[in-house]
């Protein structure tokens, strides 16, 4: 493999000016640059664009901590981060800490040690001490779909979890349900908690009375979502309709679902938080709240090159709250044909 040395014996100058020419310096003459362009392409070389970067004290990478990059939704954020990334000619370090606060403390010392130029956080962990800890190492941060308690004037990019998932609930009880479950994510998690309190401000204001045993919390992903499901399907009446937590629980409830020969939307609604592009083309089509997901990545994106431009101070308290949208499919049907 060519050196930068190699490259300037072989056009006649000094390693100086190739490294003028291939950072585009200016003070460089048409002929020594023609010079050494035509060496790189003979010699084939390929500049070290990380050293180029850390010699001018940037790494050219976001990183970016997730809880599950299993996650349709995950996946869609991490896209509309990196299409913003490569416009600024940056690349995206992805990170998961699969629900695992070590790990996930690791990542984030890792990422306050200066190996990456900024950070978005899209973790199901608080994670609070490593947080406080990027900024006050003055490292860009925004936080994605949560903020962890305790920590202020740091941005973050959201949906309105807990009006979306009474929009959700409150679309079953128009079709007549009156005996709700849910299925849901641990205790203290943000989101699973909005999510819990819409499901039960919808209950509320129709009068209904939620049964507590209908209300299974503390699982995660797909596992946990079959796990789930079997538990209210065990109970000796069942709810006439589900509202799932997150897409991963809502794929695996469909499992447990299948096991049991229950059917969607004869035995009983299935309504969902996050669509995912399976959803449409299962038998029947899930209900779902979609968010989202890749322009909340990107709107995390302009945030974080915003403040590296110098065009925003670093942290702050902007609170980017998107829209969601109801997209109604065929797995809830009117309580007279459910049960």
């Amino acid at each position: 493999m060519a050196s930068i040395r190699d490259v300037a014996r072989a056009a006649g100058v000094s390693t100086a000016t190739v490294v003028r020419v291939l950072n585009g310096g200016a003070k460089v003459g048409p002929d020594r640059t023609e010079r050494v362009l035509r060496a790189v392409e003979e010699l084939d070389y390929v500049t070290n664009g990380v050293a180029a970067s850390l010699s001018r004290g940037r790494t050219r990478l976001l990183g970016l901590l997730v809880s599950d990059i299993a996650n349709p939704f995950t996946a869609q954020v991490a896209r509309g981060l990196e299409d913003e990334a490569l416009r600024h000619g940056y690349q995206v370090l992805i990170s998961s800490s699969d629900f695992d606060p070590q790990r996930e403390a690791q990542i984030l010392e890792s990422f306050a040690r200066r190996t990456v130029d900024a950070v978005a956080l899209l973790s199901a962990g608080e994670a609070a001490d490593g947080v406080r800890r990027l900024v006050r190492g003055g490292i860009p941060l925004v936080l994605i779909d949560r903020r962890p308690p305790d920590v202020a004037s740091v941005p973050v990019v959201r949906t309105d979890s807990l009006t979306a998932a009474r929009d959700a609930v409150r679309y079953l009880i128009e079709l007549g349900h009156t005996d709700l479950g849910m299925i849901s994510g641990p205790p203290g998690m943000a989101t699973a908690d909005q999510r819990l309190a819409g499901f039960r401000d919808a209950c509320g204001a129709a009068g209904l009375t939620v049964r507590e045993e209908c209300v299974r919390r503390g699982f995660l992903g797909v596992d946990g979502g079959h796990r789930a499901m079997l538990e209210v399907l065990d109970l000796d009446v069942r709810p006439t309709a589900v509202f799932s937590f997150n897409n991963m629980l809502a794929i695996g409830a469909l499992g447990a679902l299948r096991e049991r020969e229950v059917r969607l939307p004869d035995d009983l609604s299935l309504i969902t938080f996050d669509d995912t592009d399976l959803f449409p083309y299962v038998d029947p089509p899930i209900t779902a709240i979609a968010q989202p997901a890749r322009e909340i990545g990107a709107a995390a994106g302009r945030i974080l090159f915003d403040e590296l431009a110098g065009a925003a101070p670093a942290g702050g308290d902007r609170d980017v709250v998107l829209p969601t949208e109801l997209r109604i499919r065929r797995s809830c049907a009117p309580v007279t044909q459910t049960g």
